[in-house]
């Protein structure tokens, strides 16, 4: 394994260990870096894949620089602990430890194939209980399939995952598009069902019918999945709407196409949610940024097809629920932006309604993940199917 020795003795052994706290997965990184300071290698990563079975994956997805690089102490006069290298090290150096437990009779059934689906089925088969994954598309990784560009996450990754996960005794069902009927089928051949399926649903603003306007996140899974660009490759500017991971991906995507991508955001850079290096990446791929930018309207030829975006200047104002900067529009400063295409990434949120009547969870219909508290990130996911697994065993 490589020496991390420098990694290890620069950490200050904080009695309030703000990296820990800061860690949406729960890791305990001091305890981790502790045992490797000891040169007990395989004791620090059973520690790591006791609360994350795919360090793998938060190494290179997790927002470290909001995380646990960004609330280390030493950070604040010096350069913070490279916590991601101890995990990309450990998960090289011990890929996937785990191993079944003694079978019981308990049987769980889950709907989705992502972080959080992958992370219960894992805790949970340590167990024994006997599990069956229900997944719509042909492989593991929800959101990571679908939504993140091959360039920045490798899919071999998610095949690799799934061999350790059927060698657990996972059971895959994939092209599995289930309705609400099936899900009381589920739950009558099953103790408990799991809902992982994402936050699915996108949020549109009110665009007149056309051909021309896109969402983010189906557009990406056509991308990822089909090579599917939607005649995007022939067009000469595209605008982009949004400031998160997602804006960035597909934006991303879309200047690799050598079209110009434009992409506007209501507030200001700094209050962009996506990951910094995300942002600086986009930058140097030749996305051009216009923040504090909204659209007022949408200019369309007789055909209905786009020809250009009227947009407004923005104002920020005073913080709101979010913690961010409210926004207003600066009277009289509209401007139009000519375009060929307008594509929104302006966040998500769970469509519960299309697997369960009442939208509620009860009896032994559980959720997890992003349909269960709104899009979030990797290591929640993973903290939260990690979470309801213990809750399962422990019945």
């Amino acid at each position: 394994m490589k020496d991390l020795s420098s990694i290890f003795n620069a950490c200050l052994g904080c009695k309030v260990a703000r990296c820990k706290t800061a860690c949406p997965c729960g890791n305990d990184i001091p305890a981790v870096l502790a045992a490797l300071k000891e040169g007990d290698e395989a004791k620090a990563s059973s520690i790591l894949h006791s609360t994350n079975p795919f360090p793998e994956w938060t190494s290179l997805l997790c927002d470290h620089e909001r995380q646990c690089r960004g609330n280390c102490i030493r950070g604040i006069r010096s350069a913070p602990v490279d916590f991601p290298e101890v995990e990309k090290e450990l998960s090289r150096a011990f890929p996937f430890p785990y191993q079944a437990g003694k079978e019981t009779t308990k049987r769980v059934a889950i709907v989705g194939a992502g972080p959080s689906a992958l992370s219960c089925a894992t805790f949970l088969r340590q167990a024994g209980i006997h599990v069956e994954i229900f997944e719509r598309e042909n492989q593991i990784g929800g959101a990571m399939l679908t939504g993140i560009p091959a360039f920045r996450f490798a899919k071999d990754n998610l095949a690799k995952t799934r061999e350790n996960l059927e060698r657990l005794g996972v059971l895959f069902h994939f092209g599995k598009e289930l309705n609400k009927d099936d899900m009381e089928g589920l739950r009558a051949d099953f103790g408990d069902v799991v809902l992982a399926i994402g936050a699915e649903k996108e949020n549109r603003l009110s665009t007149p019918p056309c051909p021309d306007i896109y969402a983010a996140l189906s557009l990406l899974a056509d991308i990822n999945l089909r090579g599917d660009y939607h005649g995007l490759n022939h067009v000469q500017h595209i605008v982009v709407m949004g400031g998160g991971n997602v804006a960035m991906d597909i934006s991303r995507s879309l200047v690799r196409l050598d079209t110009k991508v434009t992409l506007i955001y209501r507030r200001d850079e700094a209050s962009m949610p996506a990951q910094r290096h995300e942002i600086a990446e986009a930058k140097e791929d030749g996305v051009v940024f216009c923040p504090l930018t909204n659209v007022a309207d949408y200019c369309l030829d007789d055909n209905g097809r786009l020809t250009g975006l009227r947009l407004v200047r923005m104002e920020l104002g005073e913080k709101d629920e979010s913690g961010r900067p409210s926004f207003h529009t600066i009277e009289g400063s509209e401007f139009d932006m000519a375009c060929d295409a307008f594509v929104m990434a302006i966040g998500e949120k769970s469509d519960l309604g299309r697997y369960y009547a009442a939208e509620e969870v009860q009896g032994n219909l559980h959720a997890i993940g992003d349909c269960s508290y709104g899009a979030k990130n990797i290591a929640a996911a993973i903290r939260s199917g990690r979470e309801m697994a213990e809750e399962i065993i422990a019945k």
